[in-house]
């Protein structure tokens, strides 16, 4: 009898379970700021988010960068669905855009081995100052810094696979 009741709660549970709705979306159009506080744990979400074009990729247009208002926050944008590819004349518009959000992870050794190339194509620098002090070793230290903050043994940087972008006035 007891046998029959826990197989019988058991079916019950994974019935249960196999069919919830899946909120895979962020429902409504977010900022920049909180796409940065979501991007984590809603991989392959779809999100909307708004932003100012401020730089388009020149060879192919398949790129772009938004910022927030503050200009302190950027997202990748990468053409994908709809989008083919996005032209230099959208440089200072802003969009919204409705896409998937993607993570790409820089593991340590990737980061090691970025501050290495660094250093050997800007010798200069060190001889100079006695330390590495551009924006490239600013952002390394920054990446090892969030990481050692998360306990984590990569950096994550989220983008957003662009479905389609509108423009907004």
């Amino acid at each position: 009898m007891i046998k029959n009741t826990i197989y019988l709660l058991l079916t019950f549970l994974l019935f249960f379970a196999c069919n919830q709705p899946k909120n895979n979306a962020v429902d409504e159009l977010i900022s920049l700021e909180e796409f940065m506080s979501v991007a984590v744990d809603n991989v392959d979400a779809q999100v909307t988010v708004s932003g100012m074009v401020n730089h388009v990729c020149s060879h192919s247009g398949r790129r772009c960068f938004i910022v927030d208002s503050t200009g302190q926050i950027s997202v990748r944008v990468e053409a994908a669905g709809e989008i083919e590819n996005f032209g230099k004349e959208l440089i200072g518009s802003k969009i919204k855009v409705d896409g998937l959000i993607k993570e790409v992870r820089l593991m340590a050794d990737e980061i090691d081995e970025m501050e290495q190339e660094h250093i050997a194509e800007h010798p200069d620098e060190a001889e100079a100052t006695g330390e590495h002090c551009s924006a490239e070793m600013a952002n390394i230290n920054k990446m090892r810094e969030w990481m050692k903050v998360n306990g984590k043994n990569y950096y994550s940087i989220f983008y957003i696979d662009g479905l389609s972008y509108e423009l907004v006035q």
